[in-house]
């Protein structure tokens, strides 16, 4: 499994398409649909975009985002997960917002040690975090 992230319009999607050579029927946009339907088409693609809008739906929806997700990549091994950074910026006004950037957080330096490679995209410009 490999991460990338960055701050949100920073080219993630085009690195993954570009660099990766991952053509767009291969990535599912994880905030496009509801929850249900999301968990329904996460399995049938190897690479998965907006990680932290899934997150916040399935908090909302009740559902345990950590065992999908490492089932997920139980079913996906090779696959490549692409995550906006949320712990910059702007702090949420109310404590739900405060809580989801927390859960991204944990999440991403959870699946981070889990990974076989890092990558952060600032700018479109790529950065090696780990191999």
């Amino acid at each position: 499994m490999k991460l990338v992230t960055g701050g949100k319009y920073n080219g993630k999607l085009a690195y993954v398409q570009e660099e990766l050579g991952v053509p767009l029927s291969d990535i599912y946009d994880m905030a496009s649909e509801d929850l249900e339907t999301t968990v329904m088409h996460m399995y049938c693609h190897t690479v998965l975009y907006h990680l932290e809008a899934f997150i916040r739906k399935a908090i909302e929806g009740g559902l345990d985002h950590d065992r999908l997700i490492d089932s997920y990549i139980s079913a996906h091994p090779d696959c490549i997960i692409i995550c906006d950074e949320v712990g910059s910026g702007v702090i949420p006004a109310d404590r739900s917002g405060d809580l989801w950037r927390e859960e991204v957080g944990r999440t991403m330096c959870r699946l981070a040690a889990l990974s076989g490679g890092l990558i952060r995209i600032t700018f479109g410009v790529a950065e090696e975090i780990k191999k």
